[in-house]
């Protein structure tokens, strides 16, 4: 799996009064983000979350675990370093029911982590009302490779970091707020034309919260870059 993880959030529509309680003094919920990390064999299986900016090694297994505090549908797409696009959820292997509600937790994954040393990119799209597969899936794997592939940058360990606890974390990694005018990939560029990147991340230390200064009017984009080996 050789990506570069860009969480696109794509939230269209006006506030639904889910969406409305979600509201706080600090901002307005959209999401809230956790990243998990499964090691062990068949025989034990062990699941921790880790630091959403954790530089992970070839072979690791991870998953996005999810609770949004809006109501919708949500669609997972890969852009890898050839250029080309992947649909990731819904499918088989994932589960085709992309239906989610405020309040509840949605795993994503899990996702082998493989490839040469960089920042894996994921785009996520939710959206209030359900997309047909073939807006998605025919796009995306049908269409031919989209201009030059994403930039291969090797992590860095944070030394302080590494000293004082043995983790091996770079401050690229996580999600972050998409810069003004970068471009988005072709298939998403209508649904979230116009849109928001004025989000703030709050990491808690088990997971990261996304909020708008502003109530939804329309789309709201942000990217989760996955570092690894």
């Amino acid at each position: 799996m050789r990506r570069q993880l860009v969480w696109l959030v794509a939230l269209l529509g006006a506030a639904s009064p889910a969406f409305m309680a979600g509201q706080g003094s600090t901002g307005v919920s959209l999401i809230s983000i956790v990243l998990e990390q499964r090691t062990g064999d068949a025989d034990h299986r062990v699941v921790q979350t880790v630091d959403p900016t954790h530089v992970f090694a070839s072979g690791d297994t991870v998953r996005f675990r999810l609770k949004p505090s809006v109501d919708g549908y949500l669609y997972v797409m890969d852009l890898n370093t050839s250029g080309k696009y992947e649909v990731l959820f819904p499918r088989a292997e994932t589960g085709n029911d992309n239906r989610i509600e405020h309040g509840r937790e949605y795993p994503i994954g899990w996702f082998e982590v493989s490839g040469p040393a960089g920042y894996e990119k994921l785009y996520f799209l939710v959206s209030p009302v359900a997309l047909s597969l073939s807006q998605v899936q025919n796009h995306a794997t049908n269409m031919p490779p989209q201009g030059t592939a994403p930039a291969t940058m090797k992590p860095r360990c944070n030394d302080e970091v590494f000293k004082a606890r043995g983790e091996c974390v770079d401050s690229g990694a996580g999600p972050k707020a998409l810069a003004p005018g970068e471009a988005l990939p072709r298939d998403l560029t209508e649904a979230a034309n116009g849109a928001s990147r004025d989000l703030k991340f709050t990491n808690d230390g088990s997971g990261t919260t996304v909020t708008s200064g502003t109530p939804l009017g329309g789309p709201v984009v942000y990217e989760f870059l996955l570092a690894h080996k």
